[in-house]
């Protein structure tokens, strides 16, 4: 994440006004991307408004690059991106492998949940950034099989999940720190070895945000050393 960008704000509330003050000629955004009264707003003004795939998948990112070199007339960057991508890629998968070999490896299942005040708990499930971050770093998401996309489910189905792990965004661990404060929210996690063994990890959530990205990539490399700390020494 490049610290030195402006800041638009949330991607799904953004302010014409905010934007425009920057003086764009193009915007190039998900499909996430919104109000539609502020895109509507920015074309009118004669901002090119662009839409790119905003996919859970690698092929996805790849096609993402291609989309933004196209629009931007940047192709041997986009080439050099590319590279990087399948590079990184290819080592997550090597090194999934190697942790495969190790005598003291046992595949972890790894729960991202989703909490917001006032909205019901929610879980990543198939088909999510949350999803492919995870197995990228060499563990099971349990939610694959129970739901696809972010949604919620029963306390009876989180229990029969068992995960190791409990993954938060970094926005939901700000103000829930501990697996004590996690439990005082779903009960229920109590019952599982993340909670004995106070096995709660954190991802950033700017790298869930429109899809797979470059940042994705290194959380899961990076969570990888999280999930498999001795194994990973």
């Amino acid at each position: 994440v490049d610290t030195k960008m402006p800041k638009v704000g949330y991607h799904r509330q953004l302010s014409a006004e905010n934007l425009m003050s920057l003086t764009p000629t193009r915007i190039i955004g998900s499909n996430e991307m919104g109000p539609e009264s502020t895109l509507t707003i920015l074309k009118q003004a004669g901002v090119a408004v662009d839409i790119v795939n905003s996919g859970n998948t690698v092929s996805d990112l790849t096609k993402r690059i291609e989309q933004v070199a196209q629009l931007t007339g940047h192709q041997k960057q986009a080439d050099g991106l590319e590279q990087k991508v399948q590079h990184t890629v290819q080592t997550l998968t090597d090194h999934r492998s190697q942790l495969k070999k190790h005598p003291n490896f046992k595949e972890k299942k790894v729960l991202f949940v989703m909490i917001h005040d006032g909205r019901p708990v929610n879980v990543a499930g198939k088909g999510t950034t949350a999803d492919t971050v995870i197995n990228l770093a060499g563990a099971i998401n349990p939610a694959a099989t129970f739901v696809e996309n972010y949604k919620p489910i029963s306390t009876e189905a989180m229990l029969q999940m068992q995960p190791d792990i409990i993954l938060l965004s970094s926005r939901t661990a700000a103000t829930i720190k501990t697996m004590p404060d996690l439990i005082k929210k779903i009960p229920v996690l109590a019952q599982t070895p993340a909670a004995q063994n106070n096995a709660l990890a954190v991802i950033d959530g700017t790298a869930l945000i429109g899809g797979l990205g470059i940042h994705s990539l290194n959380e899961a490399a990076r969570l990888s050393n999280v999930f498999y700390p001795t194994v990973n020494q």
